[in-house]
């Protein structure tokens, strides 16, 4: 079983097919172009890659979108981070308006069943499918996978990249709803997770009460972090979020 922490569920998302989160990386696949800038990988993932040399491996920051919004979207949204911290970035795209996990968990809860393979749909080999052709690039860094979502991609991003402690660096999540926790964790990755508490769509309250909590009880090093504006991202502490999960000094790259 897993315990799961719930602050809300998008109950329109209809329960899609299982799998289990465990990723496995496949090495059969074709690297992505050495070119700098954006490339789509196969139809459901795009790939940027700054113009910038770099003479070290970059880190590679896999971006999960929210409810209703593009992965080529929020891909242009986060490239100024990535050319900040001389990064790499995925951004995955959800096979329905939001990421299946969201209708899983919302039928397992009716359901009074909450099996982790119950859990995950056909949105996690997408990511495992892309991820797979992402770090083939000669210039990925296969030791920093970072997962970096918002709102229902900040859910999914936790849960998925718990999941991968052996994949997954750690996570940066923005106004999350909820989390997965599966029973066996790596209290070694690292967790960045940030709500304001003007949000009106998810509860800032539930995020500090129940999963951050519930990550620090678990052992995690995590850094839970206030900020205005209401329901979205915020670029600053984005940046802070990649840098505490890489390990960096605060405004170094």
């Amino acid at each position: 079983m897993w315990r799961v922490a719930v602050s809300a569920l998008l109950l329109c998302c209809p329960p899609a097919a299982a799998r289990s989160p465990v990723m496995t990386l496949a090495s059969d696949v074709a690297a992505p172009a050495t070119t700098a800038g954006v490339q789509k990988l196969g139809a459901n993932a795009f790939f940027y890659r700054p113009a910038a040399a770099s003479t070290s491996p970059r880190p590679l920051i896999v971006l999960f979108h929210g409810a209703g919004m593009s992965a080529r979207n929020f891909l242009d949204g986060a490239k100024a981070e990535a050319d900040r911290c001389d990064c790499l970035l995925l951004s995955v795209q959800s096979t329905g308006a939001t990421w299946d996990t969201i209708g899983l968990v919302s039928a397992a809860s009716r359901n009074g069943r909450a099996m982790r393979d119950d859990l995950f749909g056909a949105d996690a080999g997408r990511v495992e499918q892309a991820l797979s052709i992402a770090l083939r690039a000669p210039d990925a860094d296969h030791r920093a996978v970072v997962f970096a979502g918002f709102s229902d991609g900040a859910s999914y991003a936790l849960s998925l990249g718990l999941a991968n402690p052996a994949i997954v660096r750690g996570v940066v999540a923005f106004a999350p709803g909820f989390h997965l926790e599966p029973a066996a964790i790596d209290p070694k990755q690292r967790l960045f997770i940030a709500h304001s508490p003007a949000d009106q769509i998810l509860s800032f309250e539930r995020t500090r009460d129940d999963t951050v909590a519930s990550l620090k009880k678990a052992g995690f090093d995590i850094s839970f972090r206030q900020f205005e504006g209401g329901h979205r991202v915020d670029k600053t502490l984005l940046s802070e979020g990649v840098d505490f999960v890489l390990g960096r000094s605060r405004g170094t790259s």
